[in-house]
């Protein structure tokens, strides 16, 4: 199966005016799999097979399109690489918020937590971050 090219050179096929900066460069994970097809000397569809996914991931990738969560997750451990390493893109930060985004992941993907526990736990987080976490300014925050 021939693929053909990719329309945006950046994998930028954002709608304009998106909120999010950030993207699935789809250029740069179409190049890193047809790097990996000719290494292995494999065909798209003997991949597709193995993954379990529509060959036509792989054209409609040459077309710029994106794949669904789980053809992507596929694809990139296929590949053996993170997934981040195709979104680009400045994403805005809220180191507060990236923190206990972060604790909250690790407490739900905790086998020994049932959710509630985990909801618990997460929701004494907070309350004891937004109590004690610096403001801003620098000043410490009121106690």
């Amino acid at each position: 199966m021939e693929l053909m090219s990719a329309k945006s050179t950046n994998g930028d096929n954002t709608k304009e005016g998106s909120m999010s900066h950030r993207h699935l460069d789809t250029t740069a994970l179409l190049g890193a799999l047809e790097a990996k097809k000719e290494e292995e000397g494999r065909s798209w569809r003997d991949i597709a097979r193995e993954l379990g996914i529509d060959h036509s991931t792989f054209t409609r990738l040459g077309r710029g399109q994106r794949p669904d969560v789980d053809t992507l997750v596929a694809l990139s451990d296929w590949l053996g690489v993170a997934l981040d390493t195709f979104v680009v893109g400045e994403a805005p930060r809220d180191e507060r918020q990236e923190t206990l985004a972060s604790i909250a992941t690790y407490l739900r993907a905790d086998k020994a937590l049932k959710p509630r526990s985990a909801q618990a736990i997460e929701s004494v987080l907070r309350a004891a971050y937004d109590q004690l976490a610096e403001p801003d300014s620098g000043e410490p925050a009121s106690r």
